[in-house]
Order: C-alpha cells, then sequence, then structure tokens
C-alpha cells in the first residue's frame, strides 16, 4: 500500500481520529518502541475501539509507512538548504544538530528515525526502503550544507563522508546521553561539528 496515496492531500485537514492514532503511535514508538506498539493501547489511548485503529491502518506496517511519510515531509518542509554562504551553512548544521539535542536532553526522547534503525530487523520491506530513503535524505541534505562550507557547486564524496560522520554521531550522542542522562555527552561528541567551518 502506498502510504501517500492514502494521506490526505496538503490542503486538506486530516481525519482527526487519524491524526490521533498516529500522534498517538508515535509517541508510543518513542518511548517503548515499535515492537512493543499495539493496537489495542493505541485504541485506548485515543479512546476508540480496535476496529477503528484498524479501519485507518489495517496493520502495524501501513501505521508505520503512514509516519514515516509524515516525518520525511515534516524535515523537508522544515530544512530548507540555507544561502550558498559558508557561516550561513554552520548555522543551518547548528540548527540541525540543536533538533537532535533538544528532542534528547530536553524531551528525554529519541529522534524517530534513530528508533527505528534500532529495530530495522522487525520491520517490513517498504519500511525499511522508507526508512533507509529516509536516512538518505537527511545525508544528502547534510552532504550539500557541508559543500557550502568550501564553496564547492556539488556535494563531493568527501562531503558524503562528512554527513555520514555526522548522522552517526548524532545517533550515538543521542542514544549515550538518554541512557546516562549526561547532556555534557551530547556537547562532547557534537561540538567538532558545530565549528566544522574552521577546519574545513
Amino acid at each position: 500500500m502506498d502510504m501517500r496515496s492514502t494521506l490526505d492531500a496538503p490542503d486538506k485537514p486530516m481525519n482527526p481520529t487519524k491524526l490521533a492514532i498516529m500522534d498517538a503511535a508515535e509517541q508510543s514508538i518513542l518511548k517503548h518502541g515499535y515492537k512493543a506498539m499495539s493496537f489495542r493501547d493505541l485504541a485506548a489511548q485515543v479512546g476508540i475501539k480496535s476496529a477503528s485503529v484498524h479501519y485507518h491502518f489495517p496493520t502495524k506496517a501501513d501505521l508505520l509507512q503512514a509516519l514515516l511519510v509524515r516525518h520525511q515531509s515534516t524535515l523537508e518542509a522544515a530544512m530548507k538548504p540555507p544561502k550558498k554562504k559558508r557561516q550561513a551553512a554552520q548555522k543551518a548544521l547548528n540548527q540541525f544538530i540543536e533538533c537532535y539535542r533538544d528532542i534528547t536532553i530536553s524531551r528525554g526522547s529519541m529522534a524517530l528515525s534513530a528508533v527505528l534503525l534500532a529495530e530495522h530487523s522487525l520491520l517490513d520491506a517498504q519500511s525499511k526502503e522508507q526508512l533507509n530513503d529516509l536516512y538518505q535524505w537527511q545525508c544528502d541534505w547534510l552532504a550539500t550544507i557541508v559543500s557550502y562550507l568550501h564553496k564547492a557547486e556539488v556535494p563531493t564524496d568527501s562531503d558524503r563522508q562528512y554527513a555520514s560522520q555526522i548522522m552517526a554521531s548524532l545517533h550515538g550522542a543521542s542514544i549515550l546521553a538518554k541512557a546516562t542522562q549526561d547532556a555534557d555527552i551530547f556537547d562532547q561528541v557534537t561540538q567538532p561539528w558545530r565549528t566544522l567551518v574552521d577546519r574545513i
């Protein structure tokens, strides 16, 4: 099932019950993981019957695919490339890092993609593909940002390597900081990327 075709059009308000189910599902995944998420629990949280959850999302895979579509659409809308100037690119990179920091430190949670990557083997084939696409989209965005830092016309292989390293650092820093409840760990791991413009 193509979840993009099942979501309401951007100019049309989403069905409130469907939206409530998706919100509850996302919070459940972030708190307990994908495997632990159950339609019965979601129905109880939203205040509907389990059959109503199945009406909107026949399977857990359908629900997850809808969440991934929404998550990527939100990122694409928020993460517009900055001006092709070095300081503007560093500012955009720092804001990206701050988003991860806010999720991990302020909210005590994890980015949805990071949680799902940890349960990658449990996902259906289409969700795996969507998750991989989401991860690759973020890496492509980061590679573009890094290319702006040294005024390249297009991202180089080195820029793409930097992007992968940044993503790995953010995921690792999030896991360590959440496990130890120590914000300093996150800041120590990510600090080099906050001043990348000075070294590239």
